[in-house]
């Protein structure tokens, strides 16, 4: 019953998180399931897919209400990543545990340091639209939606690449692709990162939705069992958490948001690192 509790608890503030950083929350649930909750780590992968599904839909009516989600680019590229799931599915059921955690834990600190670049970019912006418009411009100094590049089908290549890499990531990790997706809008697509987050909750969705089917109807090479009495109040609890986190985005620069991230990501590889090594 405690365990139970936990979870829904847990749950709660993780998808407080995630709403508020636009992640799917798979980069905070895997470690809690596995360390926590005592969840094996190849079922942790599975069961933070029924996870990420929740709370990305919990997040997404806030985004859509401030105009923060590009549908038609969330779809395609969660589209474009069905074959890079199917694939990361597969590795998954072939590594052990442990080197999954670790491959894990050396996949954050990279992309942390990535992110944490482009938080430096963003605060320089946002200082400028500062000085010359105060605090309420930094907090919206989000970007003229005129640089953001629309949606091409000439672009569908650099799609299905960019897709099927972000599908082997989540297939193979059991996490949503947010921590991957969003760095990606920014910097390919020039959203900001409000718009990046948001777009990222229908790309997680699609792909979350795809590799836990995988994971149900594809034989593993190592058995394992998901408690889906744990998964499904984890993802209740994170549902909620996501729906009053997704609004708190709005209360801050989207600079400070980035660097959040970015100590998000670091905090959680070290923690991951040094637990998996430990045994």
């Amino acid at each position: 019953m405690l365990t139970f509790i936990m979870s829904a608890l847990i749950g709660a503030a993780v998808g407080l998180l995630a709403g508020a950083l636009g992640i799917g929350g798979g980069i905070l649930a895997i470690p809690v399931l596995v360390y926590l909750l005592g969840q094996e780590p190849h079922a942790a992968t599975a069961e933070s897919l029924v996870i990420v599904i929740v709370t990305s839909a919990a997040a997404l009516p806030s985004r859509f209400k401030n105009h923060q989600v590009r549908l038609g680019t969330g779809i395609v590229f969660g589209l474009c990543s069905s074959i890079g799931a199917f694939l990361g599915t597969w590795f998954n059921s072939i590594i052990s545990g442990d080197g999954m955690m670790i491959a894990f834990a050396l996949l954050l600190f990279a992309v942390s340091i990535f992110m944490g670049r482009n938080a430096i970019t963003q605060r320089k912006s946002e200082d400028i639209a500062m000085k010359s418009g105060g605090e309420a411009a930094a907090l919206t100094a989000d970007g003229d939606p005129e640089d953001e590049y629309d949606l091409s089908w000439k672009r569908l290549p650099v799609f299905l690449l960019i897709g099927t890499f972000t599908g082997i990531m989540v297939g193979f990790f059991g996490i949503g692709g947010g921590f991957v997706m969003v760095p990606i809008l920014v910097l390919l697509m020039h959203y900001s990162m409000r718009v990046a987050a948001g777009t990222s909750f229908i790309v997680i969705s699609v792909v979350s939705i795809i590799s836990l089917l995988l994971r149900v109807f594809q034989p593993s090479a190592e058995p394992f069992q998901i408690d889906w009495l744990v998964a499904i109040l984890f993802a209740v609890g994170s549902g909620l958490g996501s729906a009053v986190g997704s609004p708190l985005s709005n209360k801050a620069r989207s600079s400070t948001l980035t660097f959040i991230f970015c100590v998000l990501l670091i905090g959680v590889a070290i923690y991951t690192l040094v637990e998996t090594l430990a045994f």
